[in-house]
């Protein structure tokens, strides 16, 4: 399994170089930090990309993370959490079998 991470600093500013280390890399979990955009900011084209479940977890401004997983790692959507102390969107984990994927 490749589970990649990246601190953006603006996801908006790094779209096009999102969409392409997805393309060439296909790591399996992709955790990004510090989006700075609330999931309603976020660029279409990144926002439900091709071949992965993706949840985003921002409040626009500053912080934010996201967490995608390929669909080839689990075949429904799983349940993209975050902990109730988490008031500055700075965590999403997810299940994946008996692993548990944090951003």
């Amino acid at each position: 399994m490749k589970i990649a991470t990246w601190n953006v600093n603006g996801i908006r500013a790094r779209e096009a170089q999102v969409r392409e280390w997805l393309a060439s890399d296909r790591p399996d979990a992709v955790c990004l930090q510090e989006i700075k955009a609330k999931p309603e900011q976020i660029p279409e084209l990144l926002f439900e990309s091709e071949g992965y479940w993706c949840y985003w977890h921002g409040a626009g401004g500053y912080s934010g993370v996201a967490l995608h997983l390929r669909k080839e790692l689990c075949a429904a959507r799983p349940v993209f959490g975050h902990p109730a102390f988490d008031l500055e969107t700075r965590i999403v984990t997810a299940d994946v079998g008996d692993l548990t994927i944090a951003s």
